[in-house]
């Protein structure tokens, strides 16, 4: 099976289809703005993160653009084998590390510290999955878990990924909070779509060969109007501020939207 990391990739990659030239030049130039000196990509609080690091370099891998390894490397490189991070961070720091040749015993090290940290949620064991291809080393505590119906958008679709007994129940809980108008909302107690929920939402429906016609033109129109004039996309339409992080979900909201389709999409 293809890691999920590489689905990821593959699935964002397919907005290249769909994006004009022009437009993929503009994002590349913002994402590459928001590297810091010491290599690291900023986040909201301008200082450099692992977390945007990683949503950066998926951003230029996406774009097909050159990314500046050497500098992503050192910064990477600072944190060591990551026992001080939290598990987002962990992951994100083996995502960035395991892109580079690395001795056998750095290896088994940063997977020892990740096997420290039990996964409480699907979003924890997506994370696992997202390091590598981790589903050997799940535990079957971790894969009992719960997901329910009213739990979050971007929960539900991390459990459809990782796998679920109540699939098909979490599916159906997930299509209901597609907006008529566009994208999908955070639970079933808020109607405002954002981008998060969204692009996770979508990801986890392609994926699992849901038929998405009805929700590809107005999704890619909302994922559309989140752009902004820097070249970023921001969460949600009050949302003033865009960064990698969301510019990466936009281009994965239309590109699992443009993998989906059987036909051309049309204006």
């Amino acid at each position: 099976m293809t890691p999920l990391a590489d689905r990821l990739i593959q699935s964002s990659a397919c907005s290249r289809h769909f994006l004009e030239e022009q437009s993929l030049d503009k994002m590349a130039a913002f994402v590459k703005a928001r590297q810091n000196p010491d290599g690291g990509f900023r986040g909201r609080d301008g200082e450099s993160d692992l977390y945007y690091t990683v949503f950066a370099v998926a951003c230029l891998k996406t774009l097909g653009y050159q990314i500046p390894v050497i500098k992503i490397w050192k910064f990477a490189r600072s944190f060591g084998i990551g026992q001080k991070l939290d598990l987002v961070h962990l992951v994100c720091l083996i995502r960035i590390r395991t892109a580079f040749p690395m001795f056998g015993f750095t290896r088994r090290r940063l997977f020892q510290t990740l096997e420290q940290h039990q996964a409480d949620s699907a979003y924890g064991l997506f994370l696992k999955l997202f390091a590598e291809d981790f589903r050997d080393h799940i535990s079957q505590t971790e894969v009992a878990l719960e997901t329910k119906p009213s739990d979050p958008t971007p929960n539900l679709a991390a459990a459809l990924i990782v796998g679920t007994d109540n699939a098909e129940q979490l599916e159906k809980a997930l299509l209901k909070r597609a907006v008529e108008s566009g994208g999908f909302a955070p639970s079933d107690q808020i109607d405002m779509p954002d981008l998060l929920s969204t692009a996770t939402a979508v990801f986890a429906l392609v994926s699992r060969g849901v038929n998405m016609d009805d929700f590809q033109k107005p999704c890619i129109k909302y994922a559309e109007s989140l752009w902004r004039e820097s070249g970023g996309f921001a969460g949600h339409a009050a949302d003033e501020f865009e960064d990698v992080e969301y510019t990466f979900y936009a281009l994965l909201t239309i590109g699992s939207l443009i993998k989906s389709m059987a036909k051309d999409y049309g204006n």
